[in-house]
């Protein structure tokens, strides 16, 4: 299904009301618990059912955005949406908002009328203030703007671009890199779950072996991958000991494991196999 010219329309407007929304909430939560007042602010969030972290920010932006900055930008006629806003008003490691008084946004909104361009993106006014995403924001699940958020932003823009700044990102944080990777290792995983169990249904006893066979393969990927050959172990008496148990304990689960497979296959009784003493060294 497609959009019209309308649909963008529409939609921007409702995103504007949304951001001035979020903005007047803002200033309700500086009339009623002033920064420094944490706990009055808990207490009215748990009132009105809202994140006490999201609440933060609300209130930090709306203090930031002045009454002149807000009309300007309505002024405008640019789409902006409240993330933008938030991203300005945030704290860099000097303590002062990135876009102090919003005068690097009051020039891209001034470029946006001269082109005709109808929006000014987060991923742009970023670039243009020379900042990254927030990581902790952006890996927090409660946070109002998460990775595929911050990917789908940079999706608006010109690809090259994208792939440019997406591609630096992923170098420069290894955090980030290890969190998109964690992501989708876990969305692998459940696929290959999904594919074992039926959803909506109790797991059967055979289904359940399976998906924790599959867990543990994983956990066994990951442990060799952390330790590749080129890694330099000097064990003491104690810890060559206890790895030899382990590696034990592991060649018995190996032999459990084929003989249940075998058991299934040939729909005999399992076939039992020479037993092994094993020697702690």
């Amino acid at each position: 299904m497609s959009y019209t010219d309308q649909d963008v329309h529409d939609g921007r407007r409702l995103m504007n009301d949304g951001r001035d929304n979020r903005l007047v909430i803002g200033d309700k939560l500086l009339s009623v618990a002033a920064p420094g007042q944490d706990d009055a602010l808990d207490r009215f969030c748990d009132e009105i059912s809202l994140n006490p972290r999201t609440a933060r920010q609300y209130r930090h932006t709306a203090r930031m955005c002045t009454p002149p900055v807000r009309q300007f930008v309505a002024d405008s006629g640019v789409h902006v949406s409240y993330s933008a806003l938030r991203e300005g008003a945030r704290l860099a490691p000097s303590g002062k908002p990135y876009d102090e008084g919003f005068t690097t946004l009051r020039s891209l909104l001034g470029e946006a009328r001269e082109t005709g361009a109808g929006r000014v993106s987060v991923a742009q006014y970023k670039r243009a203030l020379g900042i990254g995403p927030a990581l902790k924001d952006l890996l927090d699940p409660s946070a109002e703007t998460s990775v595929s958020d911050y990917l789908r932003a940079l999706s608006e823009g010109d690809p090259i671009e994208r792939d440019k700044v997406l591609r630096e990102l992923v170098e420069a944080d290894d955090a980030f890199r290890n969190a998109v990777k964690a992501a989708m290792d876990d969305k692998r995983r459940r696929d290959r779950e999904g594919r074992i169990e039926a959803p909506g249904q109790r797991p059967t006893k055979a289904q359940a072996l399976a998906r924790d066979l599959v867990r543990q393969r994983d956990q066994a990927t990951a442990l060799m991958n952390r330790y590749p050959p080129s890694t330099s172990l000097d064990f003491t008496d104690e810890q060559h000991a206890a790895c030899q148990e382990a590696l034990g304990t592991l060649e018995v689960l190996a032999t459990w494991i084929r003989v249940r497979l075998n058991s299934q296959a040939s729909g005999a009784a399992p076939v039992r196999s020479e037993s092994r003493t094993l020697v702690a060294v």
